[in-house]
Parts: structure tokens; sequence; C-alpha cells
């Protein structure tokens, strides 16, 4: 049976869920004891509390691998308690090499019960393929690094170049390229962008050189960055962007309220209601 494509998966999600909330799971030791068993029992007590108000779950691969061989089942076990709370899974991996390492990557985070991995595109295309054929064969997405949220980003991200522009306009247009093979009925493509909320000055422009991407977008909450800036990434299709929010929602004492909260704002925002 040939698998639903990624934008249309991501848009049912969102529309029967009205929220863009991904609730961003990076649990840290400083504050979760246990090692990798207390992990995973905290992130699937996040998820049981907070899923209602949200859209999907994004599991920080770090935050498990730092346990080894019991880190990487936590977070197989919790990818899973995602799933079944009804969420799209994400696995932050941000996983990029020459081919034949990007294919290996490819296999480890595209399945089940993954939906979509980050990547990091610094290689070039070549390195993206891999995930590019993956994600399309199963129904799939990935989410290209573009213009991330960290404030380390600008020594690169934003460097002028010779013929004109920024570093990272430049690979908004190969993200656009990389993805138009893969646009579905929705109007979205499996080929998507992580864009950080703590520039929300850059949007405007990263969606007119990105209209068929999905944004994926940190730095909201403790980052600083505002839901109410994050409009022009919508660009009045509410299924445009998804926002992911960490510490803000986890470690809240009511994280289904911290998350409700998120969800009501960037729903106005996004023009879903």
């Amino acid at each position: 049976m040939t698998p639903i494509p990624f934008g249309t998966r991501l848009t049912t999600a969102v529309t029967v869920r009205a929220s863009q909330v991904v609730i961003g799971l990076d649990p840290d030791p400083a504050r979760v004891s246990g090692g990798a068993r207390g992990a995973a029992s905290f992130c699937r007590r996040v998820i049981a509390q907070a899923a209602p108000a949200c859209v999907g779950a994004k599991n920080q691969l770090a935050t498990f691998e730092r346990f080894g061989g019991g880190g990487w089942r936590a977070y197989e076990e919790v990818a899973e308690a995602a799933t079944d709370a009804g969420l799209l899974v994400i696995a932050d991996a941000k996983r990029g090499d020459i081919g034949i390492s990007s294919r290996a990557y490819a296999d480890a985070f595209l399945r089940g019960p993954v939906d979509a991995v980050t990547v990091n595109p610094s290689l070039g295309h070549d390195a993206v393929r891999p995930f590019i054929d993956q994600a399309r064969a199963g129904g799939r997405g990935i989410f290209c690094l573009v213009r991330t949220s960290n404030p380390g980003a600008a020594d690169l991200q934003d460097l002028p170049l010779a013929a004109g522009g920024l570093w990272h306009e430049h690979l908004a247009r190969l993200v656009s390229t990389w993805g138009a093979e893969s646009v579905d009925g929705s109007g979205l493509s499996a080929v998507g962008a992580v864009v950080g909320a703590t520039v929300p000055e850059r949007l405007a422009a990263l969606r007119s050189l990105m209209p068929e991407q999905v944004f994926l977008i940190p730095g909201v909450g403790a980052q600083g960055g505002r839901p109410e800036d994050l409009g022009p990434a919508f660009d009045g299709r509410p299924a445009g962007a998804i926002v992911s929010a960490s510490r803000s929602i986890i470690y809240a004492e009511d994280p289904l309220g911290a998350a409700e909260a998120l969800r009501s704002t960037l729903w106005h925002v996004s023009g879903g209601a």
C-alpha cells in the first residue's frame, strides 16, 4: 500500500488536533534523576500530561545517547509512547554525512515509530539525498537546519555571500529545490526546514524562499522566542509550521496548561481561528 505523504499526514494531524505544538523532550540529568530509566519515565509522564494540547513530540537524541545502549532503548520507548498518544514523532538527530553514512542514518531514524528526522545539510545535496529518498518511500519527512535558534548561528548562517544575500538564504533556496519533488496534495513538501523563533525578522523572507516547506520552529520559551511573532512563518496556513517548546513545557508545574497556552496563541497567529 502506498504510504500517505508526510505533508498530508501533518496537515491532517494539525487540523484534527487544532495544534502546532511539539513537545521538546530533552531530559536534563541535573533535573531528571535515574539515568536512562529515569529519563524514559519522566518523558512518558510529560507525554501523558501534555499530549492532548500537542501535535508532535521532538526527541533530542543527544539527551538519550549520553546513556549508551540504555539511552537508545529509552529513546525508542519514549517514541513509542508519543505515537501511542497520537503524536507525530520527530527524531532531533541533526545527522548528515557522505552518502553511505547518510544512508545508514536514514535507515536508523526514518522507520517506525519515527515520522521525521532533523538533518544537517552542510555537506550538500548528496548528503541529504538518502534522507529524502527514504522519507518519501515511507511517507515520512525531514527537517533541514536552515537558520537555527542558537546565538552562534550568526557566525556562519548569516554570512554575506559574494554573489549577494546571506548563507542561510542560499541554503533556503536549495532546500526548496530539494523538496519540490515531494510536494503532495496538501501543498507541503516532505523536506522541511528548521528556522528559529529567536530570529522573527527572518521569517517572512525565509517563507518567501521556501513557500512549500514546513517550518519546524525551536526557540520559543526559555530561549526567548515569542509565539506572537511567528505569524509570517505560517503565512495563513495552519500546517505551514510546527513549534517546538521544551523546558517551558516539560518542567512546568502544569505541562498541559503550558502546552495549551502555547497552542491557543499559535492557533490564533496561524489563522486557524
